[in-house]
């Protein structure tokens, strides 16, 4: 058994994890990749190699580290994971003399020549094998083409109509080969001029009202498509903003985009491939019943041949998703390297990379082009087949036919009402059959949404904020501590302190300490790996998260400002907008002076990512805008480090004169010679809890004196 594209990585780092599926599927184990990811929870760190002999003895596989040369592979046993690029895995599934065949979690499977191998192989590897606990299985996510689809108010009405027309279409197809048998045999071979001017007036009538039908369906199904389309492109984005916030920090902007692509494909192929599917089967059995009528012998030729084309097409479908997957792959590879070059685009010109950014997006370019080519030529071989298939069941059938004719066993007209049945037969059974593989393809589409559809949302996302009492502003942890997975050292560790309502608190600490991912477990962007977090003597589950962002204010290191106004990035866009507290907010961020001397002032368009401001100016919008809620507590992480010493003064006076809670993580002594209090955070622990004094400008100065609130 060989690993399947539902193997590949949707996350940026867990290629490791990957890998253990894949090796895991080759001995019998069958599960998936979203299985596995709940089971193993995983970083944006990645994995090391102990970490995946640590997971591998997890999974029931005993695991044996080696050290080898790349002319020694053939001699390690396969599957084996071999470390990739000095930043990568891959699984090694076997070796040859000139080249290897590897599955990498990025590209799927991949032949690689040995000069490649030499290149890419750090000498590291891991030879894998089941132990007697190892139990063989198949677990799959639960998630189907209709687990994204839902009965909503007109659809089922809509069906309605397309299936309708569409059965007065299938009656014109079904009748009007008698034309031609009535027209050869009863009108021209005998001469009846009536007989023919009926026979064409009225089938002319069918043709028309045939006509009329047709329009009528087309029109019913793109009201269906649309329908579809709006239903559950909404339900989707709905569930995906509402996943937590390390979902979105583990995967690639391009990659979550294109899982809405994703929808295109099922919706169409439900809008128009279900009613296909169903008329195709019925039309195909209705002609199949006909041919039989006529000419059996005939008839059993026609079905042989387009049984022979389903053979075909079941023995190619591997090698069909295998290219699909592929080429879907490198367009989200291609895709993500465009975005990324965009977004970095300052930082490109700066350091004058324009050339080798180019040849490094032309390289994903390449590589997509060439997976899209291998699709199609896949496709156009398949097409050949049924061509040939086709051409030589026309002609077995007309020999049969003519000799049929010459012994007086068929007439003229039977034939060509037979032929029509023929071509009817063979069109539809054909398109039954690629309808058929298409609902197979869509395996690659679900299984990528499953990644969004199966994830569970924040907890309490939705819970209502009706009859919360008002918040205060105290803040307590309890023993809290974080990790991002269960198998790397924890970033915040047995945190306990209280901050009272209207305490400014500054959070020190060298770079990497968890200063940042403490303000994100305040906020319960993370939640906490164990303690609690209280607000006003209530854990967060029980203000829910809605409760606790719409009271708090909080500007984060990578916070963002959308495409719009000033004016609407300070109030979030807003449906009703006050416009002195605008005002009022920009004044307590030092930006009124900034904003009224710029033409359009609040109006003034801000780009995206905030392109047409400075790095002070965005963050003392962001400032503002997390002022504009009006808060019991503003956290901000280092939200002034863009500001000069004097405007940064300036601001904090400002903020002094707020009756909020505030817990800033600062550097800059006058931020924390500011603060009434200081919390010292060093390896995840705070190490020093300090109240200060009022200063002077040359720094803190340290004391045991009773607290100094800023109000």
């Amino acid at each position: 058994m060989t690993p399947d594209y539902r193997l590949q990585q949707t996350e940026a780092a867990e290629c490791g994890l990957s890998c253990l599926a894949a090796v895991s599927q080759i001995f019998g184990d069958e599960t998936d990749l979203a299985t596995l990811r709940k089971r193993f929870p995983m970083s944006s760190r990645g994995m090391s190699f102990k970490d995946i002999i640590d997971l591998a003895g997890s999974m029931n596989m005993s695991a044996r580290p080696l050290r080898c040369d790349p002319h020694e592979l053939v001699d390690v046993k396969c599957p084996a994971i071999l470390h990739w690029g000095l930043s990568h895995f891959v699984v090694l599934i076997s070796v040859k003399r000139d080249s290897a065949k590897i599955f990498d979690p990025r590209r799927g499977h991949v032949k690689v020549s040995l000069k490649d191998l030499d290149k890419k192989f750090t000498g590291a590897a891991l030879e894998l094998s089941p132990t007697p606990a190892f139990q063989r299985r198949r677990e799959r996510s639960p998630l189907n083409m209709w687990s994204v689809v839902r009965w909503a108010p007109g659809l089922g009405s809509g069906l309605g109509q397309v299936v309708v027309l569409s059965l007065v279409l299938q009656a014109y197809i079904l009748v009007s080969p008698f034309y031609m048998q009535f027209v050869v045999d009863d009108a021209v071979l005998k001469g009846d001029f009536d007989l023919l001017t009926g026979l064409a007036i009225g089938f002319g009538v069918f043709a028309i009202f045939n006509v009329g039908a047709e329009t009528l369906r087309g029109f019913a199904t793109q009201k269906l498509s649309a329908l579809m389309n709006w239903d559950m492109t909404q339900r989707l984005f709905h569930h995906l903003i509402r996943l937590p916030l390390p979902w979105f920090q583990r995967r690639r902007l391009a990659d979550a985009l294109m899982r809405f692509q994703a929808l295109d494909p099922i919706r169409n192929l439900i809008a128009g491939g279900l009613i296909a599917v169903m008329l195709d089967g019925v039309l195909s059995v209705a002609t199949a019943v006909m041919m039989f009528v006529f000419a059996p012998v005939l008839a059993g030729v026609t079905v042989a041949c387009l049984l022979l084309y389903l053979v075909v097409r079941l023995i190619s479908i591997p090698l069909t998703m295998n290219y699909a997957a592929k080429a879907l792959t490198s367009s989200i590879a291609e895709n993500g390297k465009r975005i990324e070059t965009l977004r970095a685009i300052q930082t490109i010109k700066v350091m004058g990379a324009e050339p080798e950014r180019q040849a490094d997006w032309s390289n994903r370019m390449a590589d997509s082009i060439r997976a899209s080519q291998l699709s199609a030529f896949a496709n156009v071989g398949i097409n050949g087949v049924q061509r040939l298939i086709r051409g030589l069941a026309s002609i077995a059938v007309i020999y049969l036919a003519a000799r049929m004719i010459m012994t007086d066993q068929m007439s003229i007209g039977v034939l060509y009402a037979f032929m029509a049945y023929h071509t009817q037969f063979l069109d539809r059974g054909a398109n039954l059959i690629e309808q058929g593989v298409a609902w197979k393809m869509l395996d690659l589409y679900t299984f990528r949404l499953a990644d969004i559809v199966l994830t569970p949302t924040e907890a309490d996302i939705e819970k209502s904020t009706s009859g919360l009492p008002e918040m205060k502003g105290k803040v307590s942890l309890e023993g809290v501590g974080f990790t991002y997975a269960p198998h790397e050292p924890a970033v915040l560790r047995n945190l306990t302190f209280t901050i009272e309502p209207g305490e400014f608190v500054a959070v020190v600490g060298p770079s990497g300490s968890g200063k940042s991912t403490l303000m994100k477990v305040l906020c319960g962007l993370y939640p906490a790996t164990y303690g609690q977090v209280c607000i006003d003597d209530m854990p967060l589950s029980a203000w829910g998260p809605r409760g606790v962002r719409r009271n708090i204010g909080v500007v984060l290191q990578d916070d963002e400002l959308l495409s719009g106004s000033i004016a609407d990035n300070v109030t979030f866009f807003d449906e009703v907008v006050d416009i002195d507290r605008v005002n009022e907010c920009l004044r307590l961020a030092g930006l009124e002076e900034d904003v009224n001397r710029m033409p359009m002032r609040t109006e003034t368009f801000v780009g995206d990512m905030g392109s047409s401001l400075s790095g002070g100016q965005k963050q003392r919008v962001l400032l503002a805008r997390a002022l504009y809620r009006q808060p019991s507590i503003l956290i901000l992480d280092e939200a002034t480090s863009h500001l000069d010493v004097a405007r940064e003064r300036l601001v904090n006076t400002s903020l002094s004169n707020l009756k909020i809670t505030r817990l800033v993580v600062a550097h800059r002594p006058e931020t924390i010679a500011a603060a009434d209090r200081v919390i010292m955070i060093q390896d995840g622990t705070a190490i020093a809890d300090r109240r200060m004094t009022r200063v002077s400008s040359t720094g803190p100065a340290e004391g045991e004196q009773p607290p100094v609130n800023a109000a």
